[in-house]
């Protein structure tokens, strides 16, 4: 089965950089793999919270992680400054897919997704992507 080309930086909209600590190697002297869906985490939440000022952790909705994946490339190595690129592969009524690539230069050494469904904060069941979000995610599909 051939393997799909890794994508490029370009084919995100949106990049974090982030410096490895020193604690994120494993014993062989590689960025731990764990590692990498707390970089994915960081740069979604960044992009929400900071570059849009959206209060995920207040308000009437809530968003849930129901599914995430990463496959992994090439060892990353510490220490380094990882460049995690950001955009949005599918924007349903009340759910989200962004997709990531984690790259060390112009190398793609990680790539995942994260799902996200939007639900109400008191009853916890899926309801419609709010206005201010649907703008701030749009921003980053890719057409």
């Amino acid at each position: 089965m051939a393997r799909e080309p890794l994508p490029a930086l370009a084919d995100f909209v949106w990049h974090l950089d982030i410096p490895t600590r020193w604690g994120d190697h494993d014993s062989y002297g590689h960025v731990n793999n764990a590692v990498h869906y707390s970089v994915f985490e960081t740069t979604i939440m960044r992009w929400l919270e900071i570059e849009h000022g959206l209060a995920t952790d207040a308000g009437p909705v809530r968003c849930f992680t129901v599914e995430n994946g990463c496959q992994y490339h090439a060892p990353l190595k510490h220490p380094t400054t990882m460049r995690c690129g950001l955009r949005v592969g599918h924007l349903g009524s009340s759910s989200v897919r962004y997709e990531l690539g984690v790259f060390d230069g112009h190398t793609a050494v990680a790539t995942g997704f994260v799902v996200d469904v939007f639900v109400a904060a008191d009853t916890e069941r899926p309801t419609a992507i709010p206005d201010n979000y649907r703008r701030v995610l749009s921003l980053l599909v890719r057409v």
